[in-house]
């Protein structure tokens, strides 16, 4: 495995260039999805194409049962312009692979080229899962992949996560929640606007905002267990356009973020709750929209014992770690099937030039590719060994 994997690393980092070169936007990975089956088209894997820009591909050898393994990757970019100077730099203004998925293809991609080699010894059937539009969080591509036909036959699902603040060498994985649910809202606040030196004569939704901002902080600290991690963020205020003119409206933004999927199935209700209270004190009318991304990503118990064996061999075994839980979301969450995600550390050696996912500045170290690859491929080994088990 070591040396077939040291074979294909000029490879991979080609092609991870290519993908890293081209960004494209949530359900627009149209270029994407052409190189990925042009790939898979090299190797005579099968694929069909799904959810407009998605492609399910199969892996199924003489031998293979009809045991069904599950591997996902992600292929959309960032709507954000990239300001490093490295030499492979987007080429697309206005998109940047800064979360990594440009890695992530391209593992899913060496994995189909090893397994692929592998077919005939193969005792399960592989899937190989491309999904679109993981960064559309309102509407995002696992909301329909998770339902296709293809991958409802999976009897387990494994992704994994290029992590650049986790040094390149190292791996994450353990049970239960690793990274959290992650829900968006918008606030319209409607009033009646006036003269800036006639307050009395107005009915202020800047003013009203401003409380209901001061109103959210306090829920977090006063509602919520604090054993529990949450956050309520609100993180844009949008209203009037000039100095001496009292607005008629506000629109305010914001995010939700907890581990907890229970509590985060109350959070609509309690900022319902708070607006409703602001607009009676403020005589304003606020409305509440209140948009559900990912729930918590939570791993699967069974799931992560073979993936800590494979990740084990891959890795080493002082090089897996259990690590800090993320606040970030992940539409891999809202697939059906038992699953874990892995966090794959791709930092440089210096923590100066470690950039966190979603920085203009975003890049990983190349040499992590060949692992990601090694542990999907190892993992598929492992869990062929406990199905021969039972």
């Amino acid at each position: 495995m070591k040396e077939r994997l040291e074979e294909i690393e000029s490879e991979l980092i080609e092609l991870r260039r290519y993908f890293h070169e081209n960004p494209e936007k949530s359900w627009e990975e149209y270029n994407t999805q052409k190189e990925i089956m042009r790939y898979l088209d090299s190797l005579n894997i099968p694929y069909i194409k799904v959810n407009n820009t998605g492609v399910i591909a199969t892996i199924k050898g003489k031998n293979s049962s009809e045991k069904i393994i599950g591997i996902r990757a992600d292929i959309d970019a960032l709507p954000m312009d990239e300001l490093g100077s490295c030499p492979y730099k987007s080429k697309n203004d206005g998109f940047m692979h800064a979360c990594g998925h440009d890695t992530h293809i391209t593992i899913l991609l060496g994995t189909a080229k090893i397994l692929s080699e592998m077919k005939d010894d193969l005792k399960v059937t592989v899937r190989l899962l491309f999904q679109p539009a993981e960064e559309f969080i309102e509407d995002s591509g696992a909301t329909y992949m998770k339902n296709e036909k293809e991958v409802l036959e999976c009897d387990r699902l494994i992704a994994l996560h290029i992590w650049s603040q986790m040094e390149a060498g190292y791996a994450g994985l353990q049970a239960g929640p690793v990274m959290a649910a992650a829900d968006t809202f918008d606030f319209y606040i409607n009033g009646k606007g006036g003269h800036g030196a006639l307050p009395h004569q107005t009915i202020d939704p800047v003013v009203a905002g401003s409380e209901l901002v001061m109103s959210l902080q306090r829920v977090v600290s006063r509602e919520i267990n604090p054993q529990d991690t949450a956050v309520l963020s609100v993180t844009a205020f949008h209203s009037g356009t000039t100095a001496n003119i009292i607005p008629d409206t506000a629109h305010l933004m914001g995010t939700t973020r907890t581990f907890n999927n229970e509590l985060r199935s109350k959070y609509e209700e309690i900022l319902n709750r708070v607006a409703q209270g602001v607009a009676q004190s403020t005589k304003t009318d606020i409305k509440l929209e209140y948009h559900e991304g990912p729930p918590a990503m939570i791993n699967d118990s069974e799931c992560v014992d073979t993936g800590l064996i494979a990740a084990k061999k891959i890795f080493g075994e002082d090089k897996v770690v259990n690590y800090e839980l993320q606040m970030g979301g992940e539409d891999f969450a809202k697939y059906k099937n038992p699953k874990c995600l892995l966090f794959l550390g791709g930092g440089f050696k210096k923590e100066e030039n470690r950039f966190p996912q979603h920085s203009p500045y975003f890049d990983i170290d190349e040499r992590v590719l060949k692992l990601g690859v090694g542990y999907f491929v190892q993992y598929v080994l492992e869990y062929e060994k406990e199905i021969l088990r039972c």
